[in-house]
Parts: C-alpha cells; sequence; structure tokens
C-alpha cells in the first residue's frame, strides 16, 4: 500500500497513467478512426469519472484506512461477511487483467512492427522492463514512475497534434479546415452514431456505463484509493483527472482526423497514430513508440502487482494456506505474477480483436463489480447473495456474448452483461433486505458520520482507527 500515504498530485497522476494504458495512444485513435463521432464523445465521460473519483474514492480510502484493506475482496467480505464473494471477485478480477495486460503487451508488438522491426521484440522487450520494475520497485517506485510517464506522454501528443496541424507539412492549416474537409470525404464520420454505425444509442450509453464503472473497479485503481494520504486528497485527484482525462482526448482525436483525410484505407486501425507519423518524421515515431511504452508500463507493472496480491490474499490465504509467513507470501506472490503474467500472453494471442474489443471485456469484467461496492457504500437492501449472483450472471452473460453466440441486435456483450447483473442483484435485494443486518446498519452509520465530518482526516497509526473499529 506504500505507506498510504499519497498526496493528491502523485495519486492523481498514477490513477491517470494507469487508467490511460496503451489503449489511450493506440486503441483510442483507431477507434476514433473507425468509428466516427460516436466514439469521439468519451473524452466527456472522464469528466462523470472524476466526479466519481471523489464521492466512491473517499469512502473507499476510508474504509481502507480504518480496515487496513489491501485489495477489492476485502472491502467486499467484510461489509457483505462473505467469504464467497471475496473467491468470486478475485477469480473476476484476475480474469479481466489477462485481456488488459494482453492489451498492453499486443500494443507493444503492433508499435514495434509499425516501424519495421519484429512484432515479438517488442512484446518480450515489454515483459522484460515491467517485470523488472514490478518485482523490484513495489509499489511507491511504480507510482512515480507512472507520474513521470504520464506526464511525458499526454505532453507528446499534444506536440504532435500542434506540430501536424501548425507546420503546413500535412497541407491543412486550420481545425476547421480539417472538419471540413472530413465532412466532405466521409459525410457520415462526423454524423452521429459515426461512420461504422456502431454506436447506437443502446451501445453508446453501454459503453459509457462500462467504461465509468470500470474506472471506479479494476483493481489495480481500486487499491490505489486505500494509498492516499487523506480524504481531502480526492479533491485533487477528482479536479485533476477531469482536466488531465478529458482535455487529454483532444490531440487523440486531431491526430484521428488527419489519418483519416491522409491514411483513408488502413487495414490495422490501432496503427493509425505511428504509421501517421512515419509519413512525416521517423524521429517523432520513434519518440511515440517511447511514449506508447511509457503509457504500457505505467499500467501494467500497476496490474502485476495488483495481480499478484490478490492472488496471495484472496485466493492463498483465504483458501489455500491461512497461515503462510511474511517471506511465503512474497514468494507466493512473485511465483503467481509471474505465471498469471504469462498465461494473459497466451490468452492475448489466442483471443480476436482489436485494442478496443480487448479492453472492452476487460473493462466489463471490471465493471461488474461496481454494483457490490454500490451496495457496500450506499444501497443497503443488497447483501451477499444479491451481490454474489449478480456478478455471477453477469459474468455468464458477457462469457456466452463473447464466446459462444452473437449478441443480439448489435449490442455489445458487455451492455447485457450489465442488464442481467442489474435484474439480479436489485431483484434479489428486495428479498434480502440487508438493510435489517445490524452489521450492515453499523457499517452504514459509520461511512455517513465520517463523510459529514465524523472522522478525524489526518489518521496516522493503527492506534488512531481503534475507535473507529469499534462501532462495528
Amino acid at each position: 500500500m506504500g505507506g498510504r500515504d499519497f498526496g493528491g498530485l502523485i495519486l492523481f497522476l498514477t490513477i491517470g497513467a494507469s487508467w490511460f494504458s496503451m489503449w489511450f495512444l493506440l486503441g483510442a485513435p483507431g477507434s476514433f478512426y473507425k468509428h466516427g463521432s460516436g466514439f469521439s464523445t468519451f473524452f466527456m465521460l472522464n469528466i462523470i469519472l472524476g466526479l466519481m473519483f471523489f464521492v466512491y474514492g473517499r469512502r473507499m480510502w476510508l474504509l481502507g484506512k480504518v480496515f487496513d484493506y489491501t485489495t477489492p475482496g476485502d472491502l467486499l467480505e467484510h461489509y457483505y461477511q462473505s467469504k464467497t464473494i471475496k473467491t468470486v471477485s478475485a477469480v473476476l478480477n484476475i480474469y479481466l487483467l489477462f485481456p488488459y495486460i494482453g492489451i498492453q503487451l499486443l500494443g507493444a508488438g503492433l508499435a514495434f512492427e509499425a516501424i519495421g522491426s519484429s512484432f515479438w521484440l517488442g512484446v518480450s522487450t515489454m515483459i522484460v522492463l515491467v517485470t523488472l520494475f514490478s518485482v523490484f520497485g513495489g509499489i511507491k517506485a511504480v507510482a512515480w514512475k507512472d507520474a513521470v510517464q504520464g506526464f511525458f506522454y499526454m505532453a507528446f501528443t499534444w506536440v504532435v497534434a500542434i506540430w501536424l496541424m501548425k507546420s503546413g507539412i500535412t497541407g491543412f492549416e486550420s481545425l476547421k479546415e480539417v472538419f471540413l474537409s472530413v465532412d466532405t470525404a466521409h459525410p457520415n464520420f462526423l454524423v452521429f452514431p459515426g461512420e461504422s454505425g456502431f454506436f447506437t444509442p443502446a451501445n453508446w450509453f453501454g459503453y459509457a456505463a462500462i467504461y465509468v464503472f470500470a474506472g471506479i473497479c479494476l483493481p489495480h485503481l481500486w487499491t490505489r484509493f486505500y494509498m492516499a494520504k487523506n480524504m481531502d486528497v480526492f479533491k485533487t485527484v477528482a479536479v485533476g483527472h477531469i482536466a488531465f482525462a478529458s482535455w487529454g482526448f483532444v490531440p487523440i482525436l486531431i491526430i484521428a482526423l488527419l489519418g483519416k483525410l491522409i491514411l483513408p484505407n488502413i487495414e490495422q486501425v490501432d496503427q493509425i497514430f505511428p504509421i501517421l507519423l512515419l509519413q512525416y518524421s521517423p524521429v517523432l515515431a520513434v519518440v511515440l513508440i517511447v511514449c506508447a511504452f511509457a503509457a504500457a508500463m505505467s499500467t501494467i507493472d500497476s496490474q502485476n502487482i495488483a495481480m499478484g496480491t490478490i492472488f496471495t490474499k484472496d485466493i492463498w490465504l483465504s483458501l489455500v494456506e491461512k497461515d503462510s509467513s511474511q517471506q511465503r507470501q512474497m514468494l507466493v506472490g512473485r511465483v503467481s505474477t509471474l505465471i498469471l503474467m504469462a498465461a494473459s500472453v497466451i490468452w492475448t494471442f489466442t483471443a480476436e480483436g482489436s485494442i478496443l474489443t480487448l479492453s472492452m471485456i476487460a473493462f466489463t469484467s471490471a465493471a461488474l463489480l461496481f454494483m457490490p461496492l454500490t451496495g457496500a457504500l450506499f444501497y443497503k437492501k443488497a447483501g451477499a447473495l444479491s451481490a454474489t449472483y449478480s456478478i455471477i450472471a453477469g459474468a455468464l452473460v458477457l462469457i456466452t456474448f463473447t464466446y459462444f453466440i452473437s449478441s443480439p441486435f448489435g449490442v455489445d456483450a458487455g451492455v447485457y452483461a450489465l442488464l442481467g447483473q442489474a435484474i439480479v442483484f436489485f431483484g434479489i435485494a428486495q428479498f434480502e433486505r440487508y438493510d435489517r443486518n445490524e452489521h450492515a446498519i453499523a457499517y452504514h452509520s459509520f461511512i455517513d458520520k465520517a463523510i459529514n465530518g465524523g472522522f478525524d482526516k489526518t489518521l496516522t497509526s493503527p492506534s488512531d482507527v481503534k475507535p473507529y473499529k469499534k462501532e462495528l
């Protein structure tokens, strides 16, 4: 947990850098390029997500501080008084990290391939670098590295977008001219739902929910909330993310629009950014590869640490060897990280789809933890049965429509997964009525009291939190 003393600036930067990943530099431009206006509104969702960081993050930090949580399963198990939901959430968290880690490796390979190098050289280089950082650096080293790398690749996208527009080398001298040219050459591109027609209202709102819910519940982000120094840190995190993340999509949008005009027939859309740069500056194309590695590393090392921690705490200590020594736990964490990393490589390169497709599988899996989390923080009726069976129901729907049956009516499988989960979650809750349970009443009362000012925000040691633990 890095001492649980991260200040606002470093926490906001490590969350932002971990959130964006390789998807931001390769997947997002490719998705804008392919889908058009339906996808371009995604940058607005980061405004909502920033607000969610403030609302949810403060409560998650509070509980983590008082009860010493280190994994998502710790919070869910404690609130719902159920070891089953801890195991279910751990399995789901590890599963979702396979495609998400795979996205970074896939992006590394594609980035190398785009500049004429070996796909597998990119993948293997990423694996070696990330393993060294996560195994020998620890979470504080990873967080500071995230901050530096995140600032670096975000600044680079702005520099490139401005240079392509202002230098005159692309033949366009203003953003207005670019929009008019795109509208003339591709009349459906700027009209909702966009050129591909994929982002119908159902898919757009479904993706919006998945994106925002995942931004809270991806395990490497969830655990970041526990690491804050105090509750006030989340003011900086929220404001910073709204500015950093939403405006960060603007240069990506410009690059995708230029790509649509200059290179209208790219088959591998995830390579549009490096291929476009190669047209004008091979040197900048290589710098882009460095930025892509920075984006990927700032996510994958955090995911590695989260994956090893979840396996060790929520599966090994909970189900296999409850009395493991600290040294044994460290060994299990490191070995499991390496094994699961290898599994994610195999999973990625046997799966099919673009970076966007793989990311939505991971995002949807993470989003399935949002309702159980909401139950613990806000919705008092839902208990262990509602939370556990809704996760299982949503996961089964996602797996069915992703791997076995084509998703009906062209709606993404993730939309059906969240809908199925909501029906089960709220349906069972009406009969379960966990709000009558003494533990649930005390838990929510404690949260309400703390958020409304009845809590010392400067807690620094375990002895400081003892009075609050007694309330539960």
